[in-house]
């Protein structure tokens, strides 16, 4: 809409050696684990940091760089700083500072990215040899043409390839490990690896299952609601077509070779997460109704700043519920438009809570479920996709390497891990149990209640190797801290160390991980707690 032609491509998928011949690159780089490239760009990464490449060779290209983090966590952004000081070192021309997006900021990106963006838009512009037709404001008579559609005509289904591979896990059980009358619900779900597996599901402890949950029902049923598709739509097959080279269609593992509208409403479009100032953007290019039009113009404008974060972020209204209030826009869409309205349902991470030994892989995850201003409970998608399985069904999942790199048995480790965050913990010491030569290592484990949340209390005795230490925050008057029973072996913990122990710390972000660092800090000097983060003697694994 603003007459300039652009390429979007995952990292991994430039040609390299064409990057010095381009006028104008935007990278756009997330953080994942410690401060890690994300895994679609670690070959274009390890290209970049060759030796052999002269300082010049970007002084033709202009380059800005937007890095998406979360400040909540240890490494803020570090994938994004670390790709900008790269580029400036072979001599790009930066067209702004990196701008550091935080999802903890009230807009989420948007607070970094709106702005960022409105100054790239100028900079290009003054590019007129480059970019002759580029209007500063967007044209309202463009026709934005769908990137990908549906196509009812096909006359055979060609298998499409399928792209990230990620394969069907059978529930093997689906326990609450937490009493019925405590406010969390947690779950052990317990997943069968196939007697005829490959090595798809080969794990160690640390590892993660990424798992792409299905959209909840009642979302499922406001949105079908809010189109008021016909059934014979609704379940016409079809295929996904590309009509851009640079959008990837849905995965066939997820949706199949022909698909139907249903299924991508189920399966692909996320309609549980809060709408962004984007989704209402689309929303108002593609309305018909003009008072509808207006409004959600306004609520995409940076006018209306006040009224999106009303709107939709104070009360995380779903994107569900934004379709149901805008019903005469809802009505009016076409299929193929959704897949430029919506975004994809994102896999979500979980820490392996099973050893390699035991041939399954479980997960414990607890129930995201809050109250807000609106009538029904918000629900975290994939949490409550997880605490609803049963006997039987099929999730797609895929095994990817976690943040944590333990060293081998023979050397000591201290672990803390309060909640869910024991996950990893529980792998690991299951794992350690049965093998020679496990030195002895501390567990600290913090929950509410003996009686209501601590989870694996009938393991953690019989393991070898490794001493658990249990805070119970809500059993005495005095509420108890990791941090606080990690005070009372100060001489266990310092003995440790100076013996050669990493220290691993998994849990929400918050005061916990800082409040073990103080620690940390402490016993060993603050220059001692650096240098040991520096070189990965401490490791963190947190998540908001």
């Amino acid at each position: 809409m603003r007459h300039l032609p652009a390429r979007v491509v995952e990292l991994d998928e430039y040609p390299f050696e064409k990057l010095c011949k381009e006028r104008v690159v935007i990278f756009v780089v997330s953080t994942t684990g410690g401060g890690e490239m994300p895994p679609n760009m670690r070959h274009f990464w390890k290209l970049l940091l060759r030796k052999s490449l002269p300082p010049n060779l970007l002084e033709n290209v202009n380059i800005a760089v937007l890095g998406l983090g979360d400040s909540s966590y240890q490494n803020f952004n570090f994938a994004g700083k670390k790709l900008f000081r790269r580029l400036l070192q072979l001599g790009a021309k930066m067209l702004t500072e990196v701008i550091l997006a935080d999802d903890q900021h009230e807009l989420g990106i948007d607070g970094a990215f709106v702005p960022w963006k409105n100054r790239i838009w100028e900079k290009i512009k003054d590019f007129d040899d480059t970019f002759p037709n580029m209007s500063l404001h967007q044209d309202p008579s463009v026709t934005l043409e769908p990137k990908l559609r549906f196509d009812y005509q096909y006359e055979k289904a060609e298998k499409r390839q399928q792209g990230e591979e990620y394969r069907a896990l059978v529930v093997e059980s689906n326990q609450r490990v937490t009493a019925e009358d405590h406010f969390q619900d947690t779950r052990l779900v317990k997943f069968e690896i196939p007697a005829n597996s490959t090595e798809s599901w080969i794990y160690q402890p640390g590892d993660v299952l990424m798992v792409r949950p299905c959209n909840l029902e009642e979302s499922v049923k406001i949105a079908i609601e809010a189109f008021d598709y016909s059934a014979e739509l609704l379940d016409r097959p079809a295929r996904i077509v590309q009509t851009d080279d640079f959008t990837k269609a849905p995965p066939a593992y997820l949706i199949g070779d022909v698909t139907t509208l249903r299924i991508c409403i189920e399966r692909y479009f996320d309609l549980q997460q809060v709408p962004k100032r984007s989704f209402f953007e689309m929303l108002s290019y593609y309305s018909t109704d003009e008072s509808e039009k207006e409004r959600l113009a306004e609520l995409a404008s940076p006018q209306g700043l006040d009224d999106l974060l009303e709107y939709a972020n104070r009360c995380r209204r779903t994107t569900a519920e934004a379709l149901r209030d805008f019903p005469k826009t809802a009505k009016s869409l076409l299929p193929d438009q959704l897949f430029e309205i919506f975004t994809p349902i994102r896999p979500r991470a979980f820490s392996i809570a099973s050893a390699p030994i035991q041939k399954s892989i479980e997960l414990l995850v607890a129930k995201v479920e809050y109250s807000s201003r609106m009538a029904d409970k918000r629900k975290g998608l994939c949490s409550t996709f997880i605490s609803r399985l049963k006997w039987g069904d099929k999730v797609f999942c895929k095994i990817r390497p976690g943040t944590f790199k333990f060293p081998r048995p023979e050397n000591p480790l201290i672990c803390i891990g309060p909640g869910t965050g024991v996950a990893p913990f529980r792998s690991l010491f299951k794992q350690r149990s049965n093998e020679p030569n496990t030195s002895n290592s501390l567990l600290f484990f913090g929950c509410r209640s003996k009686y209501s949340d601590f989870y694996f209390e009938n393991e953690w005795n019989v393991m070898e190797g490794v001493e658990t230490i249990v805070a119970f925050s809500r059993d005495t008057v005095r509420k108890v801290y990791v941090q606080d029973k990690m005070k009372e072996r100060v001489a266990d913990i310092e003995a440790l160390i100076d013996a050669g122990a990493s220290i691993f710390v998994a849990g929400s972000t918050g005061d916990m991980p800082k409040a073990v660092l103080n620690v940390i800090k402490q016993i060993k000097g603050e220059q001692w707690t650096l240098k040991a983060e520096a070189s990965a003697k401490i490791q963190f694994e947190t998540w908001s």
